[in-house]
């Protein structure tokens, strides 16, 4: 059975309340893309399309929930596995 940590089941609440999902990859000094997304899987997707662009040589994107109130929550790419992992 998989263990959730005390931070894990924050950032999974916060997943429930997202307004949205960000897939966000800094491109260097002030340049950034963000692309907004409806759904944890559709930002995953995205994030690896941005991570596809030249320019992005070897950085990650990072995948963000987004909070009605605009509060970012981080998801790990630890966090994700774990769920994707859950049997449904």
């Amino acid at each position: 059975m998989t263990q959730f940590s005390d931070i894990d089941m924050r950032a999974i609440e916060a997943i429930r309340r997202a307004a949205y999902f960000t897939a966000t990859l800094a491109f260097g000094r002030g340049r950034y893309r963000v692309e907004e997304r409806p759904t944890v899987l559709a930002a995953m997707d995205a994030a690896r399309e941005i991570e596809q662009d030249p320019a992005a040589h070897t950085r990650r994107a990072l995948v963000y929930a987004i909070a009605p109130d605009g509060h970012a929550t981080l998801l790990t790419s630890a966090l994700i596995a774990k769920l994707l992992s859950l049997e449904s």
